[in-house]
């Protein structure tokens, strides 16, 4: 008897110097789901890795756009040679050798036609930049999501311990009460053991509920990266009285619409197909303009050749075609329509995903609310029977064992109220996900 109301003390305290109840939450430093969500997206290595992914794209776009710009090469060279020999071409002419040489140029080289090699990897780099931006955004989301998670596992898990504690409290002084009647010879052995073993039983129930709460915050620091003080409070995961549901049809337009994952899925399959364009280009000639301004000594244009300075200017048009290339091209063309292929294929595959995913998120919803609503009639039954048989208890109109029922009942509704709420929290942010309305990058 001792042990038990000893252990009940010592959780009460506990909580009470760890847990500020939710009727002093003004008291402690309240803690917002933003302020979590944004804590959390600062903190993410995840999200930093997609921005680093959405800068190599850029980086990769520009590439593709200077190949179709001009190029301007210097070359500088000096050489000396030995063993070299004067040119005998007859009796009286000879060319003399020379044994050092120098050179210097500067060329410009301009792509004229590519046969779309070009233009096509700039716009598929442009889609790619679509897709890594689409792709952080999803990140993002599913942060969010994550954070959320956390948050309202974080108050349920508070306000649980906020509930039990005052079961316990009842209960608590429900069997001291039976203790002092089984003294007075006004009640049973049995109807006190009875009464401590379920006082056990909430205490139990409420070191659990506390040892969630430290699971939870320590989920909330993993994510943000910073330990939540010790004051720190969630708000009550009270919900309003309706909460309306966007009908099926609708919901699952505005996930295809909104939702980031399918953006990035459908800019990916345009990158492919305009790559696969662009590597069709190597079945054409390409055709270039170039020019050049050069100076040697000697100039390797000029014959015979001379220990000078000379220079020359050449500017004309250059052709290049690979017309056979064993099989090449053509293989790397196949690929690159199967990748294409490929990737219209994981577009269909991720817009069944969103629509299942859409449906499943509504049908949590209507299942929380209906939870919740149950919930706050249990809860208003629960007291009200307790008041009940504890009134007919007392007037011998009732058994001991059908109170101790009341309190359980009465626990038990309070404790899955606040869960249903927590969860219905929960789902409306999944299902605003599953829509494409969790975004906190725009």
């Amino acid at each position: 008897m001792k042990r038990s109301l000893h252990g009940a003390l010592l959780v009460i305290a506990w909580a009470a110097a760890c847990l500020p109840p939710p009727c002093n939450a003004a008291e402690g430093l309240v803690y917002s789901p933003d302020e979590i969500v944004a804590a959390t997206l600062e903190h993410s290595r995840d999200l930093q890795a997609a921005g680093k992914e959405v800068d190599i794209a850029g980086a990769r776009r520009k590439q593709s756009g200077a190949r179709g710009l001009p190029s301007i090469d210097v070359t500088l060279s000096a050489g000396k040679y030995n063993g070299l020999e004067d040119s005998v071409l007859g009796p009286e002419f000879t060319i003399p050798k020379v044994e050092e040489r120098y050179y210097g140029s500067i060329g410009i080289r301009q792509p004229l036609f590519t046969g779309g090699e070009v233009r096509n990897s700039r716009r598929s780099a442009t889609h790619a930049v679509t897709a890594a931006k689409e792709d952080y955004r999803s990140t993002a989301a599913g942060l969010e999501l994550h954070a959320l998670r956390s948050y309202w596992g974080w108050s349920k898990a508070v306000y649980s311990v906020s509930a039990l504690r005052a079961s316990v409290e009842r209960m608590d002084a429900h069997a001291q009460d039976m203790r002092n009647l089984r003294d007075a010879g006004m009640a049973t052995e049995n109807d006190v053991l009875s009464t401590e073993v379920l006082l056990d039983e909430t205490i139990l129930r409420l070191d659990d509920a506390a040892r969630q709460v430290v699971v939870a915050r320590a989920r909330i620091t993993f994510l943000t990266g910073d330990e939540l003080p010790l004051e720190a409070v969630t708000r009550n995961p009270a919900v309003p009285e309706e909460v309306v549901i966007p009908s099926e049809p609708d919901s699952i337009v505005a996930a295809l619409t909104n939702r980031p994952e399918r953006a990035a899925y459908a800019a990916e399959a345009r990158a492919a197909k305009a790559l696969t364009r662009a590597t069709k280009a190597d079945y054409y000639p390409k055709v270039y303009l170039t020019a050049f301004y050069e100076q040697g000594n000697p100039n390797m244009n000029f014959f015979p050749l001379e220990d000078e300075w000379n220079d020359d200017v050449f500017a004309g048009v250059a052709v290049t075609w690979n017309i056979f290339a064993s099989g090449l091209t053509r293989a790397e063309v196949a690929e690159a329509a199967a990748r294409a292929a490929q990737a219209q294929l994981m577009l269909d595959r991720v817009e069944e995903s969103i629509a299942l995913e859409v449906r499943e998120a509504r049908i949590n919803l209507q299942n929380a609310i209906s939870r919740v609503k149950v919930n706050r009639r249990m809860k208003a039954s629960a007291k009200q029977n307790l008041e009940v048989a504890t009134n007919l208890w007392e007037s011998g109109l009732a058994r001991h064992s059908e109170v101790l029922d009341a309190h359980a009942q009465l626990t038990n509704a309070e404790y899955e109220l606040i869960a249903a709420s927590a969860d219905l929290l929960l789902a409306q942010a999944s299902l605003a996900y599953a829509q494409g309305q969790l975004d906190s990058t725009e």
